[in-house]
Order: structure tokens, then sequence, then C-alpha cells
């Protein structure tokens, strides 16, 4: 039987930090069958130097483009493989990642989309903690609002491509979970319980220093879930629940990274889709720069793991 071809498109720019390592974390894998696109946007810090190091070993581009969503979909429409995925500039594959998700779909005809597990890790690649992954529910996806799918660990199927489509171009930062949230409202995904990626957690990385992005995207991907007409009655009758979650985590977000006025309006947006869903963000909305103080004292910032 033919080993199925796996496509890993990698999004890059200006990330010479650790694309190197990404690379050999793609390259170091125990597959034969495997291609690799680098999407670079037209880097100018030394990344298109290392590129050029690999030779033929694999496939790259350098060309302004439109942002990461861009990029990838850029390459996944390059990409001739059965099994797609993308993994970011400063991300990286664990050994045997691929072996064991060709292994998983082969032996689940049914199953489109799978994902692993993830760490967590510094940018020097130091353990900091698991990536929060759980077993896939999608009310339950919905309604807690929490990606607890690593997106670094997610291989999907060309078969979903070409039902769900791409990419939303129009995203920068919550892209992957709205894609996730597509996705299942008509894709089987699957859990594997194994260590298969780690994401990078570093002062560049999106999560970190574009922390207010994130915020009004949220809000935007759970209007346009439930203004869809295809919704199950078990995903509509949560509508109410899940919007107040995603204001919630929209608070925080515009919170944390000192967008007070922001956050006191996705706090109260919270609070009218369901009142007595009472939580600390709405009272934390209001107390501005001395509550993140006392917070970052205590407890510290949830959005900045450290070792």
């Amino acid at each position: 039987m033919t080993a199925p071809v796996v496509s890993i498109v990698t999004p890059s720019l200006n990330q010479a930090q650790f694309i190197r390592a990404t690379i050999d974390s793609v390259l170091g894998q125990d597959y034969s069958a495997l291609e690799y696109w680098v999407m670079d946007g037209g880097s100018t810090d030394g990344t298109l130097e290392i590129l050029r190091g690999y030779g033929e070993r694999l496939n790259w581009v350098s060309e302004p483009d439109e942002g990461q969503a861009a990029a990838i979909n850029k390459g996944w429409r390059l990409a001739r493989g059965e099994i797609i995925a993308y993994l970011n500039a400063d991300d990286v594959y664990l050994p045997g990642a691929i072996d064991r998700v060709v292994n998983f779909f082969s032996a689940h005809p049914g199953v489109d989309i799978v994902y692993g597990d993830c760490d967590y890790v510094d940018a020097a690649g130091r353990f900091l903690q698991a990536y929060p992954t759980r077993a896939y529910d999608y009310v339950d996806l919905v309604r807690s609002t929490i990606d607890y799918i690593p997106q670094p660990a997610v291989f999907l199927r060309r078969r979903v491509l070409e039902s769900v489509g791409c990419l939303d171009e129009r995203l920068s930062f919550a892209m992957d979970f709205d894609y996730w949230l597509r996705a299942g409202l008509s894709c089987a995904f699957a859990y594997l319980p194994a260590r298969l990626a780690a994401l990078r957690v570093h002062h560049g990385a999106k999560s970190v220093s574009h922390l207010k992005g994130f915020a009004g995207e949220l809000v935007t991907i759970y209007h346009r879930l439930f203004s869809r007409d295809d919704l199950p009655d078990s995903v509509r009758a949560i509508q109410s629940q899940a919007m107040s979650n995603i204001y919630y985590r929209a608070a925080s977000c515009a919170f944390w990274s000192g967008q007070d006025a922001g956050a006191r309006r996705y706090a109260l947006q919270a609070w009218r889709y369901r009142p007595l869903n009472l939580r600390l963000p709405l009272a934390l909305a209001f107390s501005g720069a001395w509550g993140r103080e006392i917070l970052m004292h205590w407890f510290g910032n949830p959005f900045l793991l450290r070792r």
C-alpha cells in the first residue's frame, strides 16, 4: 500500500530566530512521503539565507502576501498531499508525530481531522506546561469558548478543504479557532492522546504581543457562527451561554492588554447575555490598572506562561 503524501505548510515572516528549528523538526520526521512548503512573506532578517541552505529538501516561496492566513491558504493550494497541516515558523513537531498521525488516519477512515497533545515551550525550547487539550465534543467546544485543540498538533484530510474551504483571510489572530468551529459542523474530529508538537511562547508571538487583537475577532467569529441557518438544535440551545462566555474571554483579552474601555464594554455584553453568569472579569473590567497590578502580584498574567 502506497504511503499517503503528507503536506506541511509553514507561513513565515522574519522568524530567523526560530525557523531553523521548525524546519528541522519537519524534515527530521521518519516519514518518506513528506512534502514541505515554506511560504515566506518577504523576510529581511536572514530567513532567506536559512531557506536557501536546505537546497531541494524543501519548497519555498518568498513574496509579499496578505497575512498569515493568506500565506497558509496559498501553500495549501500548492500542496498535493492527502493529509495536510500547517506549522508556524516558531513551533515544532516532536519526533514521530507524522508517522503517528498517518497510522491513526489509516486505522480510522471516517475521521476527517485529528489532533494530538502539545507542549508549551519558551523561546529557548524549554518546557513550560502542557497545552490543555481534551477529548473532542463540538457542543462543549462552542459553549466553553476554550480552544482546547492545539493548532500545531492538528492534521486534516484534503477532503476537509474541499468541503469547508480554507482559512478566513479576514482574520489575523483566531483563524484556527474559527476553522475548528466551521469544520465541526460537518467534519469528524478525533483526539489522538499522544504528544505531537510544541508551541513556542515568546514576546513576539501573536498570543503575547497582539493579545488585544483576539478580543474583537473572537466576538466576530461567534456572532457569525450563530447567524448560520445550519446550526444543530443542540448548538442553538446554548447560544446565550456561549455568547456570554465569548464576551468574557474578549473582556479578559482586552483587560490584560490594557484596553480598559474595551474590557468594560465586553464584560457588560457578557452580563447582558446571561445576568447570572457573574465572573471575575466583570469586576476586573472596571478596576483598570490597579486591578491588573494586584492580579499580577498574586496570580500573574494568565497569558504569559513562565517556567
